[in-house]
């Protein structure tokens, strides 16, 4: 299966092949094998690399993925071959009403737009504090941020509605 993953302004073409136990994954020119092992509930799993061992827990939310691999927190915008050709056909943007939700639980340290701001695509409208380390949250699209439902020094859990906006 093909997945395409979008971090910090990048996007990347991933393809997936199981070879018995191996999980081979290529990405432009470079192959990759994997070995995945989850941990507990599966939200932690231990992955090996061409050989080298990596501890990662995983938060996914819808398309959104918080990674947090080797002490860093990577937040990376994930789409499989069914969900890119749906949002193709969808015209590529959400439209109406959107959420912005925290990823994980955390501390919220900064609300940077206030109800009835315009925003654009990819600005922060939240920074939430989580496993401490800041994390920016960001408008999918532009829009209007409809209602504010989090204050700064605020405790969330993971899921938390944090805005909406149109």
């Amino acid at each position: 299966m093909k997945y395409w993953c979008k971090f910090d302004g990048d996007e990347r073409e991933f393809a997936f092949v199981r070879r018995g136990d191996q999980l081979v994954c290529t990405s432009g020119d470079k192959t990759y094998e994997l070995d995945l092992s989850l941990i507990g509930d599966g939200a932690m799993f231990s992955m090996l690399v061409d050989g080298k061992s990596y501890d990662v827990l995983a938060d996914v939310q819808r398309e959104q993925v918080a990674l947090q691999i080797v002490g860093e927190r990577f937040v990376v915008h994930v789409e499989d071959d069914r969900e890119r050709a749906a949002h193709a056909a969808a015209g590529h943007k959400a439209s109406g009403k959107r959420e912005l939700r925290a990823a994980m639980p955390g501390i919220v340290v900064a609300v940077k737009a206030k109800e009835g701001d315009v925003v654009e695509e990819g600005q922060t409208l939240v920074v939430l504090e989580a496993m401490k380390m800041q994390n920016p949250l960001g408008a999918e699209t532009s829009g209007k941020v409809t209602r504010v439902l989090c204050k700064q020094g605020e405790a969330v859990a993971g899921g938390a509605l944090l805005m909406e906006l149109e």
